[in-house]
């Protein structure tokens, strides 16, 4: 899954400017993304992530200007809501991390 999505945004998301922003509402847009972090810097790139047929999976990735914007953000967004949706936002390599542990378990299980 982390293949499809890296091709799917474009590039890998893994420094200290990118986010990886979970929970957010079924219908929301990248550019309802962007909106929601433009409070705390520059926004460089915002993007839901759909599946094949174009329906949005709730999370998205974010990359800001600067790594403190990013910190901001995460200040501020990390277990906030937006329309009764928990948000969790964090840095994306920590995210990547956890999936590439997860797919290594599942691949070396029984």
């Amino acid at each position: 899954m982390a293949d499809r999505l890296l091709l799917s945004v474009g590039h890998p998301y893994e420094n200290d400017m990118d986010l990886f922003v979970d929970g957010l509402p079924p219908s929301f847009s990248s550019e309802e993304l962007a909106g929601l972090f433009a409070g705390f810097g520059t926004v460089l790139r915002a993007d839901v992530a759909k599946n094949r047929h174009g329906t949005p999976l709730q999370f998205g990735l974010v990359t800001m200007g600067t790594s403190r914007d990013a910190s901001r953000a995460i200040a501020s967004l990390h277990k906030s809501t937006v329309d009764g949706h928990l948000l969790l936002v964090m840095l994306a390599e920590n995210q990547w991390s956890a999936c590439r542990s997860q797919s290594s378990v599942r691949d070396t299980a029984p």
